[in-house]
């Protein structure tokens, strides 16, 4: 099993609750991670246990994966985990106040043996530079509108 586990941060200036309304959205999703080119709502509300079908490309492959909220705190903490999918874990999206804004951070942990037999850190090296620039994307979008 390839375990891979990995975070990307970046300081965004905007308040935190402006960053959640962002982060924390599945529908806005397509907007700033790459790998998501279309959101399916399973449960329309932001609690523990609502799901969302995502559709995307990791990796140059066509994939679909299921979420399902573990837990909620807005404005600062959405954590997530994947229930369906080639990629099984979690994902733990947290916001906190700093001197510029807010620093937002994205963690993703989780089994990646679907990928194949690559070591980890084949694997841990893209996906943290994909983090990063989905963060990029959403920091732009943010204090373009904040």
């Amino acid at each position: 099993m390839a375990g891979v586990d990995v975070t990307a941060e970046i300081d965004i200036g905007a308040a935190p609750a402006d960053v959640a309304a962002v982060m924390f959205d599945p529908q806005r999703e397509p907007e700033w991670v790459k790998a998501v080119s279309r959101v399916e709502l399973l449960d329309a509300e932001l609690r523990p246990g609502a799901r969302v079908e995502r559709h995307g490309t990791l990796f140059g492959r066509e994939m679909t994966w299921v979420t399902e909220v573990e837990s909620v705190h807005f404005p600062h903490a959405l954590s997530l985990t994947i229930v369906q999918g080639p990629f099984l874990g979690t994902l733990r999206y947290d916001i906190q106040r700093s001197a510029t804004g807010s620093r937002a951070r994205i963690r993703s942990a989780g089994d990646a043996s679907h990928f194949g037999p690559l070591p980890s850190a084949m694997i841990a090296a893209p996906l943290r530079a994909a983090l990063a620039a989905d963060l990029g994307r959403l920091k732009a979008i943010v204090e373009r509108t904040a």
